[in-house]
């Protein structure tokens, strides 16, 4: 069974809504690029004065901007499994955030004075479950919408991703070099996705 946009109001809404949590979640990201930025510059470029970045103001109007992010995916990716009756689309979102939120209760239980190095680590497991689970989810809408924009988006981005994280293992001057053209592909995978939500027009039940 098809579900046509123009047919149903609640996935006029699941859709708009995450238009929204993908603008929001965009702006984020260039507010804490920019900030981390303009503080590394104000503190010299010295890494290990990095803790002063997460006790400051602006870090707190960040983590404010990413729980209303949240709230915008969690509300519009229900809505649009609800609509299609596919409850994986949601599990994709949700379990990411759970498995996030548990892992760091663990980590502060068990290492109440965790330096940056050691949290950065601890991270790096959940980053891989945003990573699969963002996979998970796209290529399902890529299924159920007969749009491959969503999976080649998430691909590009997963891609760049991988590759930054290897040149950052393998030395400062590489990302220095190729830094801003992985960004720039994270930047059109995204638009990809965005894109394929925008020509959103029906999508495919069980």
């Amino acid at each position: 069974m098809t579900i046509h946009i123009q047919e149903n109001k609640d996935f006029q809404i699941a859709r708009r809504t995450i238009l929204v949590a993908h603008v929001l979640l965009a702006l984020t990201t260039l507010g804490a690029f920019f900030g981390l930025a303009a503080w590394l510059q104000k503190s010299g470029g010295h890494a290990e004065q990095l803790g002063g970045f997460f006790t400051s103001p602006l870090m707190r109007v960040l983590l404010f901007c990413m729980l209303v992010v949240f709230v915008f995916q969690v509300m519009g990716y229900y809505k649009l499994a609800k609509v299609s009756r596919n409850l994986l689309i949601f599990r994709c979102i949700a379990f990411p955030y759970i498995a996030d939120a548990i892992l760091s209760l663990v980590a502060l239980i068990l290492f109440p004075k965790a330096s940056l190095d050691q949290l950065f680590h601890i991270k790096s497991i959940t980053f891989l479950l945003y990573l699969y689970y963002s996979y998970r989810l796209f290529d399902e809408l890529s299924r159920v919408t007969q749009d491959r924009a969503f999976k080649r988006g998430v691909l590009l981005i997963g891609g760049a991703l991988g590759l930054l994280f290897l040149l950052a293992n393998l030395g400062p001057t590489l990302v220095a070099n190729w830094g801003i053209l992985l960004v720039a592909s994270m930047v059109v995978g995204w638009g990809m996705i965005f894109l394929g939500f925008v020509r959103l027009k029906q999508i495919s039940t069980p």
